[in-house]
């Protein structure tokens, strides 16, 4: 079953986190994820990534996720989990594959 994993995260600069998407990139999705999306609130952010099931998204927790946050010395915090009752992918969605400026 899909899920959708929610990171809330009130402690991590809009610099730290590019640091952290330079060591884990999305320019290939990972195996299992459907899609990827986040959002600056305040001095933190919001990310809903939507996964094929859970285990494709512990593989890429344990993975990628907690070596890359370690790197940086950010501690890792698990996400809300959320089972995915509907997910579409509408037509308009494939060009807003690059991040928005």
């Amino acid at each position: 079953m899909p899920v959708m994993a929610i990171y809330r995260r009130d402690d991590v600069s809009a610099e730290l986190y590019e640091k952290f998407r330079a060591s884990a990139p999305l320019d290939a999705a990972p195996l299992g994820s459907l899609a990827h999306s986040n959002g600056r609130v305040g001095q933190g952010f919001v990310t809903v990534d939507v996964w094929e099931d859970a285990a494709a998204m512990e593989t890429y927790i344990n993975d990628v996720l907690i070596p890359a946050t370690a790197a940086l010395g950010i501690r890792f915090e698990r996400p809300e989990i959320i089972e995915v009752q509907t997910f579409i992918a509408t037509p308009g969605a494939e060009k807003f594959t690059i991040p928005f400026a």
